[in-house]
């Protein structure tokens, strides 16, 4: 079972806010090493083009790491499985003759949904949708490599 509860903020927006509580802190805060994540070599051509998309944009905020390889990994490939799923949605209708006479929900909404639910979840955590990046503080020039800068804070 996952956490429960609101997620914790980063620390680095604690810092700014200004929270009071320093002794709260996470003063050994991981800092992901600099450096673009490498697409895995066997990947779908469709899941290739998602991911140089998502990897280019992720880069121009300054929030491409390469430990999140897999993770990028398995949201460009619910981006193509939600895709395909549309397409055959769109193509066979939202309701498909039964085995029986009857009509039935076309399988392929469970995969669109399914999918859909994927990269909402993905999309939060990477700051791909415009209420995620309102809770993403970037500074300018901060890398992984420089060292940690929470070690000081509090």
């Amino acid at each position: 079972m996952g956490r429960r509860g609101v997620p914790p903020k980063p620390t680095a927006l604690r810092i700014i806010e200004g929270d009071k509580h320093t002794e709260r802190y996470n003063h050994h805060e991981p800092i992901p090493r600099s450096g673009r994540p490498e697409c895995p070599d066997d990947v779908a051509d469709a899941v290739r083009e998602i991911w140089d998309y998502t990897v280019s944009e992720l880069d121009a905020m300054g929030i491409a790491h390469a430990c999140d390889r897999d993770t990028l990994l398995v949201y460009c490939e619910a981006v193509v499985a939600h895709r395909r799923a549309s397409a055959l949605v769109a193509k066979s209708g939202v309701l498909q003759k039964g085995l029986h006479g009857g009509f039935v929900r076309n399988p392929a909404l469970i995969i669109q949904r399914d999918s859909a639910h994927v990269i909402r979840a993905f999309a939060q955590e990477f700051g791909l949708t415009p209420s995620a990046r309102t809770r993403i503080d970037q500074k300018d020039g901060a890398s992984g490599d420089a060292g940690n800068p929470f070690a000081g804070a509090g």
